[in-house]
């Protein structure tokens, strides 16, 4: 029988390959693993931020919206004090005393010279009218108020939904990882 003899230089390349390609796998394997652990820490602080962030919309939001309702109470009790006002009013005189609470405007409201149970002007009808112009500002001046605050919840909530639809990095990271680790053992198997 024939002895096959081995140099020694093809034991040594033999040893270096399987140490090559050993270490190689280890050296692709922790570098995937950094970089995922890497990738995985950024995509938790950017949703640590996001989270804080919907948490300050939501603060906001909550307070605009009691903004509105303390706007809404005293547009109310505004109205109702005009409503009693003009609901009081029987007489010329009575609506003479009553016009001022109602307009800054001065009417000049007074009794007729030549009849002292009349006022110059129609002031039971005036009265009705200047009660619902006064109603319709104190509404008109809640409803602009309550527009601007609503304009407000929308914005905070748009900027909420950008955060949260906002794309992982994470995948893509992954991705690449991926991607690394087919090369490596491309590379791996090439060495073989």
């Amino acid at each position: 029988m024939a002895t096959t003899e081995t140099s020694p230089i093809t034991v040594v390349k033999t040893d270096v390959k399987t140490f090559v390609l050993s270490h190689l796998i280890w050296v692709v394997a922790i570098s995937v693993a950094l970089l995922m652990g890497h990738a995985w820490l950024g995509e938790h602080d950017a949703r640590v931020k996001a989270e804080a962030s919907i948490k300050a919309s939501e603060a906001t939001v909550a307070s605009l919206q009691q903004q509105i309702a303390a706007n809404n109470a005293q547009a109310a009790k505004t109205v109702q004090v005009i409503v009693k006002t003009v609901s009081d009013v029987k007489t010329p005189a009575q609506a003479i005393a009553a016009i001022p609470t109602l307009t800054d405007t001065p009417l000049n409201a007074r009794v007729a010279p030549d009849n002292p149970a009349a006022v110059e002007v129609d002031a039971v009808p005036l009265i009705e009218v200047l009660g619902q112009c006064k109603i319709d500002h104190v509404n008109l001046d809640a409803c602009t108020q309550n527009l601007k605050d609503e304009t407000l919840i929308v914005a905070q909530k748009n900027a909420e939904i950008v955060v949260l639809k906002k794309k992982a990095p994470f995948l893509t990271r992954l991705k690449h990882g991926a991607e690394l680790v087919g090369a490596g053992l491309m590379i791996g198997l090439l060495l073989k």
